[in-house]
């Protein structure tokens, strides 16, 4: 009897430092369908995989940008869904104002980006991005990080009229993106100390034998996208979702067994290590091979 006493104690000594251990992780993304893309569909499990428990919040509107999330600011729309993942369950909480989502949660990182179509002109980006971040400050807790997330290019057959902005052209595309981005975080490096490069990792998927890949979701994989524009429900949003866990945790997904069904180990794998190198290098192309 006094040897199951000391096993059960002992076993409760090893749960609660394994349940110290774990980490909680709050995060908001302030941005629209390419935040959705990001952070709604396996970033909360490979979190849990790291042992990082995440609430994750989208305030999320189609096709804004960030003069139109101001926009909704001053005149105190509540159009803004609010898509919250919680426990591994995305819900939609309904439409809210940017307010009210920003004071839902002591958020511990908050992330702006911009529309897709804009996400490479810098001239788009103020004064909506400086009166954001200020409002944001003025509402979050002190402690709150402030991120930008970097967006993608299009496929290169992409048919979005945004993509006239830069003829039509991928590699243009991701070339303005990341001047306009780096010129964003040069500007606010005392309120924005991070970034997250998902469009660097997608780009460097689309050097990868995962472009030659049909996911279960789409008839034709182009480029990892579903339409042009938009990523696949797959290795696309997969490959950001690693992307931004490294971003926020500095925990790699390289290595780690959470993966979409209907891709293989070994696709999950250059999914991961796409995004890695986009952390190492976050402002250029890295080629991923299949050979490590």
């Amino acid at each position: 009897m006094k040897r199951l006493f000391w096993l059960i104690a002992l076993c409760l000594v090893i749960g609660g430092v394994a349940a110290q251990e774990r980490r909680q992780l709050r995060v908001l993304a302030i941005g629209n369908s390419f935040s959705a893309d990001a952070v709604e569909q396996y970033l909360w499990n490979l979190g849990q995989e790291a042992g990082i428990d995440m609430i994750i919040g989208n305030a999320y509107r189609g096709g804004w940008s960030l003069s139109a999330h101001w926009n909704d600011v001053r005149s105190r729309a509540a159009d803004t869904e609010y898509r919250k993942v919680v426990d591994g369950t995305l819900t939609n909480l309904g439409k809210r104002t940017l307010r009210d989502i920003i004071i839902d949660e002591p958020w511990d990182v908050i992330t702006f980006q911009q529309v897709s179509q804009e996400a490479g002109l810098e001239s788009s980006y103020e004064p909506g991005l400086s009166l954001l971040i200020g409002y944001v400050r003025a509402l979050a807790v002190d402690s709150v990080r402030l991120g930008f997330h970097q967006t993608w290019a299009y496929a290169q057959d992409s048919d979005h009229r945004g993509f006239a902005n830069y003829g039509h052209n991928q590699f243009l595309m991701y070339a303005h993106i990341t001047t306009a981005v780096e010129e964003a975080m040069d500007f606010h490096r005392g309120d924005l100390s991070f970034y997250i490069p998902s469009g660097t990792a997608i780009q460097n998927a689309r050097t990868s034998s995962l472009t030659d890949s049909t996911p279960d979701d789409t008839p034709v994989n182009r480029e990892l996208t579903r339409d042009g524009y938009h990523l696949n429900y797959t290795i696309g949003r997969y490959t950001v979702a690693c992307t931004w866990l490294e971003a926020l945790t500095g925990i790699s997904a390289v290595g780690l067994r959470t993966r979409p069904k209907g891709i293989t180990p070994e696709q999950a794998a250059l999914a991961q290590r796409a995004a890695h190198a986009a952390i190492l290098v976050p402002m250029a192309v890295t080629p991923i091979s299949a050979e490590e």
